[in-house]
């Protein structure tokens, strides 16, 4: 309970508007994480609907709670916090259970460790409750599920192993459709929803929690941090995981990387010197980089090309070391055993078993495997990196993380104009904003020059998530096309910036309500940056404040 106890943190309940209470240490610091409730896609086909749905924000747990009993899917970005917030949750009904014998006892299921070939639901839930004392029989456990009797807190549908894991997930869920559930995935495009109506979506942390976050954790030197955070702060710290690296980094090194990708690689550095002097094996130091990167890599590869893999058999791993250092060190097999010893010890991989291991969160999996991409990139033909990667969802992220460390302005953009022409319009427009800052005018133009309806043009310039895309989204709010205009708000709102402000304000006095409503919000994203380009005044005076004052 221990563990459990301190990454809950983060979470103690803060009321709907995201009021933050006066951080008394990093450790007890409340961010009043936020989540929001997905409302099924409206037809494009109907751009003024007569009755807009209210957006329902709720703090995260409030949120779980509310729609458990009916099964819910909460996504987020890595690092938002997700599975924290089920550790959160599950101290905090354990607690509830052992005062109330009526309460249900809630259970952890972590998907990743569901066999691949024969997967076993039960076998999970079973797992858990005799890691803490508690043995059931089978049919002893069934019965209390088909009576309700748990809360199964069901971590990773995007970490699911397999086709036939997803399938017994689901099946499970409808067989035991009384007991409340929740589960947690990053995309539904990876694993599925496994047939969810409700889904929460973590909120990103708006400019003052991430300011209470860095003040609360780096005290004497947390203005000069955010002082050279600036812009970047909303773009690169918008999850708890990502800007306590960032604290960590700035720590050590007095000033901050410009991309996620720099960011983990500064980390690692960092890191690495913390450790320079533990005792591990000679010539560990000088592999160490190149070893996670080719285990990474090699998990990323699983049975079928679509899927990958969050943990590895301990003999598989020492197996892929071997390999690796043959024909670099003598006795390859020995040193691949005590380099992965050490890495367990004293590196980035954690037992997760006897003979299972994994890295400390996927995200890091994903860097080493975007490092081992970037060595391999000069070498691949245009087929290989579009059949092999660009083709598969679960390299997106390694491949937006490779991007913002490719120096060579030729190598970046073929990797985006192959994605764009040859594979996904979409996925091309996504990395586009991964590039460096300066390569991202080309690939901009490229995009202005093809010929495709205004909708779908202002969609990509709002995935890139450019800075250098603000202009083209400020044109487009004066577009005849409703459906543009209101897309164009809420891409200014999300991407952020002073220059966004006075178009936003005027299209405060759009003809359509929708169109008002996402100017609104935009413009409360602003207000939570606390720009003194905003007057709330100009804001009272629209007959719309309460959805600024909701935004906020």
């Amino acid at each position: 309970m221990r563990s459990i106890s301190r990454s809950g943190g983060l979470y103690t309940p803060t009321d709907a508007v995201g009021k933050l209470k006066e951080p008394k240490a990093a450790s007890e610091l409340d961010l009043g994480l936020m989540v929001q409730l997905l409302q099924p896609q409206r037809s494009q086909d109907v751009p003024n609907p007569e009755r807009q749905e209210k957006t329902e924000r709720l703090p995260v747990l409030e949120g779980i709670r509310k729609y458990a009993a009916d099964h819910v899917l909460l996504m987020g970005r890595p690092g938002s916090g997700k599975s924290t917030a089920l550790l959160r949750l599950l101290m905090d009904e354990a607690k509830k259970a052992l005062a109330d014998a009526s309460a249900p006892i809630p259970v952890l299921v972590e998907l990743r460790y569901l066999e691949a070939e024969r997967p076993s639901v039960l076998e999970r839930i079973g797992a858990f409750l005799r890691s803490h004392r508690l043995n059931l029989e089978e049919t002893t456990l069934t019965t209390a599920l088909t009576e309700g009797r748990f809360l199964l807190l069901m971590d990773g549908v995007n970490e699911l192993p397999s086709e036939a894991a997803r399938r017994a997930v689901a099946r499970f869920r409808q067989d035991y459709a009384r007991t409340p559930m929740v589960f947690t995935t990053r995309d539904v495009a990876i694993g599925g929803d496994v047939g969810i109506e409700k889904k929460l979506e973590m909120q990103p942390l708006s400019e003052p929690q991430m300011r209470q976050f860095v003040q609360a954790y780096l005290p004497q030197q947390g203005e000069p941090m955010l002082r050279q955070l600036q812009g970047r702060l909303r773009e690169v710290g918008q999850t708890p995981l990502l800007l306590w690296m960032l604290c960590e980094v700035f720590k050590g090194l007095k000033q901050l990387p410009s991309s996620l990708g720099l960011l983990f690689r500064w980390f690692v550095r960092e890191y690495d010197r913390l450790k320079q002097d533990v005792p591990v094996s000679p010539g560990l130091r000088h592999w160490q980089s190149e070893l996670l990167q080719h285990l990474a890599f090699t998990m990323m590869q699983a049975e079928k090309p679509t899927e990958l893999r969050v943990a590895i058999s301990r003999s598989e791993a020492e197996g892929v070391l071997a390999a690796f250092l043959q024909g670099k060190v003598d006795y390859p097999t020995q040193r691949a055993k005590e380099r992965l010893e050490d890495l367990l010890e004293y590196h980035l991989l954690q037992r997760i078993s006897q003979n299972q291991l994994e890295f400390h969160h996927q995200l890091l999996q994903e860097y080493y495997a975007a490092e081992a991409l970037l060595h391999r990139l000069p070498q691949l033909s245009d087929e290989q990196l579009k059949r092999d990667y660009l083709n598969y969802l679960k390299w997106t992220e390694p491949l937006a993380l490779m991007l913002a460390l490719v120096e060579e302005e030729a190598l970046a953009l073929r990797v985006v104009k192959l994605a764009m022409n040859n594979v996904d319009l979409m996925l091309g427009a996504r990395l586009a904003g991964k590039v460096q800052p300066t390569f991202q005018t080309t690939i901009l133009g490229w995009l202005d020059a093809l010929k495709m309806p205004p909708r779908l043009k202002c969609e990509c310039w709002a995935i890139s998530h450019s800075r250098q895309a603000i202009p083209r989204l400020l044109n487009a709010l004066h577009d005849q096309d409703s459906f543009v205009r209101k897309k164009a708000a809420e891409a200014l709102g999300s991407i952020g910036g002073e220059a966004a402000i006075p178009g936003l304000l005027q299209a405060l006095h759009d003809q359509d309500s929708s169109v008002r409503e996402s100017v609104a919000e935009a413009l409360g994203s602003s207000w939570r940056r606390k720009s003194p380009s905003l007057d709330c005044s100009t804001l009272s005076n629209t007959g719309i404040t309460t959805f600024c004052r909701r935004a906020a």
